[in-house]
């Protein structure tokens, strides 16, 4: 009798769980957290291929150390050499700056501790202590403050990539671009999540995004021509600055301008809607603090 064989999602299991112990061996964290977790089958067909059909997923970890010390770009490399059967988009934080956090009434840290799985604890223990529930109060407040900071940064620089199109300097449009993107991504993070994210890798900003709403990533990244554009621009940050040889065609620049405006107008409405809804849960918890 032939062993059975794993499903994919089983098999796939095995490979995350492996991931999960290599990085808590390598970085020896405290903790390690899942908050959000964006499963998919890929599908290839081919005359060699046999209509393979591949299960993969994405993660957001929360990674809780000892130390203040931000390792965060280390564990990403890590993460993305070392894992191979979709991506892990990986944030890191040191214990006593997430208990601060909790102690402030963080929206993002307390839902992660609250409702996140936990896979990795350093003393063995997967339970962790209760943590006070989130107070809704400022909620829409303090969301609607950073999107009037970041979203005006964004038009900015989406109005300089006009003009750089007009001028035609497509290498500097395409990284003026890049710079109305990530602040977008971080409006998103911040209005939507509450994490104050501080790195400027759109792959990562995007994959972020994704722990609450696929459409950023689907806008960007839905066909390998998308992913080729959305290539030009993110190289633009350093090539650009760097590289004698970065060049980017009229056609990229323009069909890159079209795609950025369109990311824009999506995010303006994802966080108008969800400034309404923290106003709402602001609104009904006061109701429910008077009865």
């Amino acid at each position: 009798m032939e062993p059975s064989k794993l499903s994919s999602e089983a098999e796939h299991a095995v490979h995350f769980r492996e991931f999960t112990q290599r990085l808590a061996q390598k970085f020896e964290p405290l903790q390690i957290f899942n908050f959000s977790q964006n499963s998919y089958t890929h599908n290839s067909q081919g005359y060699f291929n046999d209509n393979e059909s591949h299960f993969k997923c994405n993660y957001c970890l929360l990674v809780v150390t000892e130390t203040a010390t931000r390792i965060d770009y280390e564990m990403q490399d890590f993460a993305n050499t070392y894992y191979q059967h979709g991506t892990i988009t990986v944030i890191c934080h040191g214990r006593q700056s997430v208990m601060d956090a909790v102690q402030q009434n963080s929206r993002f840290f307390i839902s992660v501790l609250s409702y996140g799985k936990q896979l990795y604890s350093k003393d063995g223990l997967l339970e962790s202590d209760p943590i006070s529930a989130f107070i809704p109060t400022n909620g829409a407040i303090k969301a609607l403050k950073h999107y009037e900071h970041r979203i005006p940064l964004a038009d900015g620089f989406l109005m300089c990539a006009s003009e750089c199109l007009e001028k035609e300097q497509f290498g500097i449009c395409a990284f003026i671009l890049h710079q109305a993107v990530e602040q977008t991504c971080i409006c998103l993070v911040r209005v939507n999540i509450a994490y104050r994210s501080e790195f400027h890798n759109l792959y990562r900003l995007l994959r972020l995004c994704q722990c609450f709403s696929e459409k950023p990533f689907q806008l960007f990244l839905s066909s390998p021509e998308d992913e080729r554009l959305f290539d030009v621009m993110a190289k633009s940050y350093s090539s650009s600055r760097y590289k004698d040889d970065f060049m980017v065609s009229r056609q990229d620049a323009e069909r890159l301008y079209q795609r950025v405006a369109a990311f824009l107008l999506l995010a303006k409405e994802m966080c108008n809607e969800k400034i309404e809804l923290l106003a709402k849960s602001a609104s009904d918890y006061a109701a429910l603090k008077k009865c």
